[in-house]
């Protein structure tokens, strides 16, 4: 069962129960998808993390949605700045009530060294361009405990001890997307908010790749939203999503 309204100049259609907000968006026909149109369930059952992972999310307690956008002539090679926008609204939405968020390349969000968000976005290219993004996001908010073997999850009722309406919540997340939806025509803002608010953005630290273990500093993202390390041989290396990781 479904209800369909409007928030935030959203779309909204609910479902009390799904199993993956990504699999519904996915399933409605090319023709009914609209820019803004957004999936939305208080109870999803298979959550979808990257690759084969697993999404937690307690009945009733946290934000799962999907959010349909269809940018016009954003060219297949600047993908990544789907990310950026998904990435940087829900960052903002959380510094509404915490402080220590930030982004952890590619888009997961965390408070400290706890992950309180992620991000699957799945696009669909036709020539050159993006015909449209399904930006998969849970973020945690009411949930007390957490069951899973997921090694560091956290919610922001953990966090500040109270609950808070998902009706607000949901509203804030969507109008702070939303802003950030508008900043695609200035990239470069999006890009210098994104690599100001990246995890481990300070410092050097320890990576590991294909080669084994190092120290590097991050140095931002290329054009396509690849990360960039600088090693402590002050050589750059430059990865794609799952070509290195964090120790």
């Amino acid at each position: 069962m479904e209800k369909k309204y409007n928030v935030s100049d959203f779309d909204i259609v609910e479902y009390k129960e799904a199993d993956s907000t990504n699999t519904i968006a996915e399933q409605i026909p090319f023709g009914e998808l609209k820019d803004k149109m957004v999936i939305l369930t208080w109870q999803q059952t298979q959550g979808r993390g990257q690759a084969s992972n697993k999404w937690e999310s307690e009945l009733g307690k946290n934000i799962a949605m999907t959010i349909i956008l269809r940018p016009k002539a954003l060219e297949a090679s600047k993908q990544f700045a789907i990310s950026t926008v998904i990435a940087l609204g829900v960052a903002d939405l959380l510094r509404r009530y915490v402080d220590d968020v930030t982004v952890k390349w590619p888009n997961d969000i965390y408070v400290g060294e706890k992950k309180i968000a992620g991000i699957l976005i799945e696009h669909c290219i036709s020539g050159p361009y993006i015909q449209q993004s399904l930006c998969g996001i849970g973020v945690n908010i009411n949930q007390q405990k957490f069951l899973s073997d997921s090694p560091n999850p956290v919610s922001l009722w953990q966090l500040i001890g109270r609950e808070i309406p998902l009706a607000r919540v949901l509203e804030e997340l969507l109008e702070d997307i939303n802003k950030r939806y508008t900043q695609l025509e200035d990239m470069v803002t999006l890009e210098k908010d994104f690599c100001q608010q990246m995890y481990r953005a300070e410092g050097i630290h320890n990576w590991e790749d294909i080669n084994g273990s190092f120290r590097g500093a991050i140095q931002g993202i290329d054009k396509y939203g690849q990360l960039m390390l600088k090693d402590t041989t002050n050589h750059v290396r430059v990865y794609a999503f799952k070509e290195v990781r964090y120790c």
